[in-house]
């Protein structure tokens, strides 16, 4: 009996030590795939966050020079009405002054 038992242990250990090195295989490709795989993966997370910082950044230029946009066409708008406005009171107080003088005259 004890070298059937021997025999039997002898077997056991091969059987363990083919479970072992295949396990170690799978652990060994299953990690190197995964790697990779994080790798790629992880390319394309970055571009995302790449593209979605720039976009974040040319929104918030684009809200800035929108804004200024907007409060320089109220400035524009608001020097236009001033010379506008400035420009036609001085031509009235011109045209009345005009027709005095040459009332003024047709009278003497």
């Amino acid at each position: 009996m004890a070298v059937t038992s021997a025999v039997a242990d002898l077997v056991k250990s091969f059987a363990e030590l083919l479970s072992s090195l295949v396990n170690s295989v799978y652990a060994i490709v299953h990690s190197f795939l995964a790697g990779i795989i994080g790798l790629f993966s992880g390319f394309f997370v970055f571009i995302g966050d790449v593209l979605g910082g720039v976009l974040d950044v040319v929104g918030g230029v684009g809200k800035f020079v929108a804004g200024n946009i907007v409060v320089l066409a109220i400035l524009g708008a608001g020097a236009f009405a001033y010379v506008r406005y400035t420009q036609q009171g001085q031509q009235l107080g011109a045209a009345g002054k005009q027709k005095v003088a040459g009332a003024q005259k047709k009278i003497n």
